[in-house]
């Protein structure tokens, strides 16, 4: 505060200066009045009506230590700037005064010793001026930033610190203390790299984010940080620039948050679709190949249907005609114009025809036990060397019908537990197969002994089968060349592998277009669970 002008080099003043008093009492916005020396108002301004509420003639002769409150009257701190401001040639404070009704007012005060020209003390000036409406604003923004402080510090969700223009830790908050692990005294003062993977380090991203704050005014991502103890956390990032009023970027405020539940939940979330999206193309292929199934089991099941009516009307139609025939005859009373000849050709046609309808009978019986699980064996001791020998002497018939010949090649004689019929029907399936696409030429069965199985093999010089045939040719309802001139509904093979199956045995075939077919079968003397 400006003290009163003296009018001498000396430091005193003239008190009859009347230019002097007029400006003193002029001034509205300080209280200007002069005391003697024990503190004794003793003049009045303008200023000092309007700050302190008492006229003049009210206030002149009372001593100033009216306008204290009662803490400073108690420890008559009046006196005290009197003393202080004698020994030091002036007295300046701030602090709380009483206007004339009794309310306070925040007051700047100065009070200054006043000398006459011969340097004898005369009083004291003192100017004061209200500074109320300074400290209400002074102590709202205190209050203000305590708030702030205390709101700073206590947030637990969010990690709130400030860095400095380098990007070093300037404050740190109760919600970085629990998000990252660090105490304050720890991270105060270290650049905030401490926090990010080595990875984001070395590629610069610290002062990346720092210059992308700095040129756009913020910063804002999400990534994985890293705690004190060393494990990571998904976080919400977001940086602001903080600028004084004239623009100069000053620091940095960095909020973060550590979202890794919701990150945790979205990852599982995005699997949960990718899982479901999965399942759907699972379920969609699988009902598109169930559909192709169907749709080549209704085509299988249509050929089937034509080749089985081809296959039992072929048997049917000599039959038929043998017993029109016959009854025909019958009714003629003719039987005697046959000639035996003619009755054993009848009788011999006749016989091929039941014959082949009961294999194809007994073909689709099989297939419909094997398909439900009905297939059962009845084990006994059999001959391998006597079972081939009798087949083939039932053959001798097909066999010269086929214009083929059949060669048995036997290294020693191979007894086994089997179901002999079944195992029968295996041989029969074979060599019927064997004479069938043979090409008329020379047929061989070898069968050997090795170690516990017994190897029987089946070897034809016919058109082979090719390679894109060949996988299938065990299957229901396939035929190894699906020729016109050759029939059969295409289950021989099938049944054949499936009894081999239930001996717990092998077959398999090797095949070449233009040099023909060898099937092997390979069985366990003794098979499991009958030893």
């Amino acid at each position: 505060m400006a003290e009163l002008p003296p009018t001498t080099s000396s430091g005193t003043y003239d008190p009859n200066d009347m230019k002097f008093k007029l400006l003193i009492d002029s001034v509205k916005d300080y209280a200007i009045f002069f005391m003697n020396s024990n503190g004794i108002i003793q003049s009045w301004n303008t200023g000092a009506e309007l700050i302190k509420g008492y006229k003049s003639s009210e206030i002149i002769g009372k001593h100033f230590s009216q306008f204290y409150t009662a803490p400073d009257l108690e420890k008559k701190h009046p006196e005290y700037e009197l003393k202080t401001a004698l020994e030091f040639g002036r007295y300046e404070e701030e602090g709380w005064r009483i206007r004339k009704d009794g309310s306070t007012f925040w007051a700047n005060i100065v009070l200054t010793p006043l000398f006459d020209l011969n340097g004898h003390h005369l009083g004291f000036s003192k100017v004061t001026r209200d500074l109320t409406e300074r400290k209400r604003a002074e102590e709202r923004l205190r209050e203000s930033e305590r708030r702030a402080r205390l709101m700073f510090e206590g947030v637990k969700d969010y990690a709130m610190i400030m860095l400095d223009i380098n990007g070093c830790v300037t404050s740190w908050n109760e919600g970085a203390r629990r998000i990252k692990g660090y105490e304050a005294s720890e991270i105060i003062g270290k650049y905030y790299s401490i926090f990010f993977t080595e990875q984001d380090i070395q590629m610069g991203k610290c002062e990346y984010e720092l210059k992308e704050a700095m040129e756009t005014g913020r910063y804002e991502e999400e990534s994985w940080l890293l705690r004190k103890d060393g494990t990571r956390f998904w976080a919400s990032v977001l940086i602001t620039a903080i600028r004084e009023k004239h623009g100069k970027i000053v620091g940095f405020s960095k909020v973060t948050r550590d979202i890794t539940d919701r990150k945790r939940a979205e990852d599982l979330l995005k699997m949960s679709y990718t899982n479901l999206e999965k399942r759907v193309e699972e379920r969609t292929l699988a009902l598109r190949k169930a559909n192709e199934q169907l749709r080549i089991a209704v085509q299988t099941r249509d050929e089937f249907l034509s080749i089985a009516s081809h296959e039992l009307r072929t048997p049917m139609t000599p039959l038929k005609l043998q017993i029109q025939s016959l009854i025909s005859h019958i009714h003629k009373k003719t039987l005697g114009s046959l000639t035996e000849d003619r009755l054993k050709r009848m009788a011999d046609t006749t016989e091929r025809s039941l014959t082949r309808l009961t294999s194809l009978v007994d073909n689709l019986l099989d297939v419909s036990r094997i398909n439900s699980g009905k297939l059962t064996l009845n084990y006994e001791d059999c001959s391998l060397n006597e079972l081939l020998h009798e087949i083939l002497e039932r053959f001798k018939s097909e066999i010269s019908i086929s214009d083929s010949t059949v060669r048995f090649l036997e290294t020693q004689r191979v007894v086994g537990v089997f179901d002999q019929l079944r195992i029968d029907q295996v041989f029969v399936n074979l060599l019927t197969n064997s004479l069938k696409y043979g090409n008329k030429k020379p047929v061989e069965i070898t069968l050997t002994q090795q170690e516990n199985f017994a190897v029987i093999s089946f070897k034809d010089k016919g058109k082979g089968i090719d390679a894109e045939s060949l996988p299938l040719i065990f299957e229901k309802f396939e035929r190894a060349n699906a020729q016109a001139d050759i029939s059969g509904l295409g289950l021989g093979l099938y049944i054949t592998r499936q009894i081999i199956d239930a001996h717990h045995g092998t077959i398999t075939v090797a095949s070449d277009v233009g040099v023909g077919s060898v099937f092997t079968v390979k069985l366990p003397l003794i098979p499991k669970g009958q030893a």
